[in-house]
């Protein structure tokens, strides 16, 4: 063997480790939305966990409500857990997905996991939600309760 390339050999078995030891998986990335009078929205989304947590403060930076999302090999949500203000578990939800990604379910559970109900979506052609179904914790459809039209006051 010679000197060249038992220095390559030996470069690789030094350097090799070292670059396994940089692989990145990730970087976490932080999104601040600020409503000036109304508030603050931080999201930060971390691909090693495979998280995005949303949280929501008052104009004073008191948190009003977080959101932990799992999110699945496609970067979408797969469940979520909702928090109020003081770190409540509110409840929880996790996401049906059709081939397109599109959310088709979403089944809803209280804090120590009893079912409370599901939400479904169908969508047209243009991926546009067209059908919104609600069903309580006994499977059954809850109908829409529809406002009636507030007629019009007459100019005096």
């Amino acid at each position: 063997m010679n000197r060249v390339t038992a220095f390559v050999s030996i470069s690789l078995i030094v350097v090799a480790p070292a670059l396994r030891a940089q692989e990145s998986y990730g970087t976490i990335k932080a999104t601040v939305k600020i409503v000036p009078g109304v508030g603050e929205t931080t999201t930060i989304k971390d691909p090693e966990k495979h998280t995005s947590e949303e949280t929501v403060r008052d104009p004073g930076k008191r948190i009003l409500k977080r959101t932990v999302y799992l999110l699945d090999e496609r970067d979408q949500a797969a469940s979520a857990i909702f928090y109020d203000g003081k770190g409540q578990i509110l409840y929880k939800a996790t996401y049906q997905r059709d081939e397109a990604g599109r959310v088709v379910e979403v089944a809803f559970a209280s804090a120590d996991d009893r079912f409370l109900g599901k939400r479904t979506f169908a969508y047209d052609a243009k991926n546009v939600a067209t059908q919104v179904t609600d069903y309580d914790a006994n499977g059954q459809m809850i109908v829409p309760v529809e406002m009636a039209a507030e007629k019009p006051k007459k100019k005096r």
